[in-house]
């Protein structure tokens, strides 16, 4: 029987629901799953998860769990689900899922698209949903159990602990050894802060001090309150940007990295990195600074250049008035963070070379100060 995995947060953005309807429609035809499915994560949807479970004695569910654990049911999978319709900044999952031998089905596009074959990718599926497109890529499967996809055109290497240290010190020059990474949350709740604190053990794997700074916030669905009320916080965030200045005083850094800013911190803690001596970078991993409901952004079109009110507001079609207003909100928020950003960052990174061009067009960066700097797998 074909073994299929998912890990990851079981939430709409995660288009977790696509899953859902690929099993429903099983049941709509009176069809037995021919599929074992095993699903890691948590999140909004774990209630009807546990339902499928109760339902179906083919899925399996885990909740939330690390890698190691994941790579214990990894014999028992041929392929990976990564059903996402929202514009990945870089396919971390599906690049953890390859890693594992697991190839992706999912849509080729932006931060996916080195990452999913032509055989698994949804988008060449002609029907509507994505929930119909995966039934029937994995009825086919199914049907094909000697099926092998075509090879991918990169190399694992290239995106190893290894290179991704030997990419950094080249970047960061022999006189770097004292790093302040600044992010609006830094435990492990979302993928990306999941990720900041693997990069710090990293890097004090090879001799950095490296300290991670802000805000530890609660996990789902609180947590979820907090990232939208804290881009309203942020458009005068004293307190934490007194604290960083202290911090930066203290520790008397050879780097600092803004690994976000816009969903807590805001402009202030940029502003006050402006009497430190330190390299100061600035990661964009999230479109949230280019557009207003970033996992409402399903094509590149969406997203409006060059970052003008008139621009945001357009990118995103709605008549609801407490919209509109949330959307001037974050507009307001992100063009105080952008004239911070340019005034103080020496370098922007970005993990995906598509996002060179929206960082330049968008926030009107010199190409020369962008750098492609994709993450490494997670072991």
């Amino acid at each position: 029987m074909l073994g299929l995995l998912y890990f990851g947060r079981l939430e709409k953005e995660k288009w977790i629901d696509g899953i859902i309807d690929m099993i429903e429609s099983f049941e709509k035809r009176d069809k037995e799953l021919p599929f074992q499915l095993f699903i890691f994560g948590s999140g909004s949807r774990e209630r009807k998860i546990q339902e499928l479970t109760q339902k179906h004695k083919n899925i399996h569910f885990f909740w939330r769990q690390n890698i190691e654990t994941i790579k214990r049911y990894v014999e028992n999978c041929k392929y990976c689900l990564i059903p996402s319709e929202c514009l990945e900044t870089f396919g971390l999952s599906a690049l953890t899922a390859i890693k594992l031998w697991l190839p992706p089905i999912g849509y080729a596009k932006w931060g996916l698209k080195d990452f999913i074959t032509k055989e698994l990718d949804l988008t060449h599926q002609q029907w509507t949903t994505t929930g119909q497109k995966l039934y029937n890529i994995i009825e086919n499967l199914s049907n094909k159990q000697d099926f092998q996809p075509s090879t991918f055109n990169f190399q694992l290497s290239t995106f190893s602990k290894d290179s991704r240290v030997v990419r950094f010190h080249a970047l960061a020059g022999k006189n770097v050894k004292k790093i302040i990474i600044v992010s609006d949350f830094i435990n492990r709740i979302w993928g990306i802060e999941t990720y900041i604190n693997d990069v710090k053990q990293l890097l004090e794997q090879h001799g950095y001090e490296v300290e991670l700074c802000w805000w530890i916030v609660p996990w789902w669905p609180i947590g979820k309150l907090v990232k939208y009320l804290g881009i309203i916080t942020g458009l005068g965030n004293f307190y934490e940007a007194i604290k960083l200045k202290r911090k930066i005083k203290k520790l008397q850094p050879d780097l600092i990295r803004y690994n976000s800013v816009m969903r807590y911190l805001g402009r202030a803690p940029v502003y006050v990195s402006k009497n430190s001596s330190a390299k100061k970078r600035m990661m964009f991993h999230d479109l949230g600074y280019f557009f207003s409901f970033p996992s409402q952004l399903i094509h590149e079109q969406q997203i409006k250049t060059p970052f003008t009110l008139k621009h945001f507001l357009s990118s995103y079609a709605t008549k609801n008035p407490l919209k509109k207003l949330a959307i001037i909100g974050k507009y307001l928020s992100l063009c105080l963070i952008k004239k911070q950003l340019q005034k103080r960052m020496d370098t922007f990174l970005v993990p995906s070379d598509f996002m060179k061009d929206i960082v330049h067009k968008s926030y009107e960066i010199d190409n020369k100060k962008i750098n492609i700097f994709p993450h490494f797998i997670q072991e």
